[in-house]
């Protein structure tokens, strides 16, 4: 069924929940419910939905699992701590949230376009918003918002030079 040491995720309404996978059907995860990292059954982390393994994936997984254990306790905080962050650095990634990543640029894309009175701004900022939600899941959005906010941008920086 699963490997020890995969990533596990659970898609909500909005967002997927991970959790490190450590065999005899036990996981470590970092619950925003219990407010840290935690080990618990494959039944409850699974919280009556369907479990996929996620692409998140750690070179060498017995020291995925020792990394987690050592974590145990953890508290949680959304911005900083939460369970992408966790399984990505029990993995040796980066830590980052790439679904933190995807909300605050989509809002801030969002302001932009909606409150600023520059029409190169709110191009760069509806073009942010766009290519932050359409970067697929569990990558990071960053250089695809800044890539095509630039472009973005500069072409319509270029459109009103020429009126």
């Amino acid at each position: 069924m699963y490997s020890v040491g995969d990533v596990l995720s659970i898609q909500y309404t909005g967002f997927k929940h991970y959790g490190l996978y450590i065999g005899n059907d036990m996981v470590i995860h970092n619950s925003k419910t219990f407010k840290s990292v935690m080990e618990i059954s494959l039944e409850e982390f699974s919280d009556g939905k369907s479990i996929n393994v996620s692409s998140i994936k750690a070179d060498n997984k017995s020291i995925a699992i020792q990394t987690a254990k050592k974590y145990l306790g953890l508290p949680y905080n959304l911005f900083a701590e939460n369970c992408e962050h966790f399984v990505r650095t029990c993995c040796g990634l980066v830590k980052e949230s790439t679904q933190v990543q995807k909300y605050l640029i989509s809002a801030l894309g969002t302001g932009a376009l909606l409150k600023s009175e520059n029409a190169v701004v709110q191009a760069a900022g509806g073009a942010a918003a766009i290519a932050a939600m359409l970067t697929p899941s569990e990558s990071s959005p960053v250089k695809n918002a800044l890539i095509l906010s630039c472009l973005v941008a500069g072409i319509t920086f270029l459109a009103t030079q020429s009126e």
